[in-house]
């Protein structure tokens, strides 16, 4: 797991979050994502929440900066 610290914290369940965990991807979750309806966009944020533990509603809610940091972490999996 990596931790990821938000420059704008969110709220989830009523609770501050400062952080964010992402666990590395495994082929699986690849395909799960293949096979998901949505856009790309859509996609990518499901498996980031996923990723994250988290639902992809509460991501919605995290600050452009923020998410463009998560879309890193998750290229850097692949590197």
């Amino acid at each position: 797991m990596e931790k990821l610290t938000l420059d704008y914290p969110i709220e989830i369940d009523s609770q501050q979050v400062l952080e964010l965990e992402m666990r590395r991807p495994t082929v699986g979750d690849y395909l799960a994502m293949d096979k998901m309806s949505g856009s790309d966009a859509e996609k990518e944020l499901k498996l980031m929440a996923s990723l994250c533990q988290q639902s992809p509603d509460d991501l919605m809610n995290l600050d452009m900066g923020d998410y463009l940091k998560l879309q890193e972490k998750l290229k850097s999996f692949s590197s």
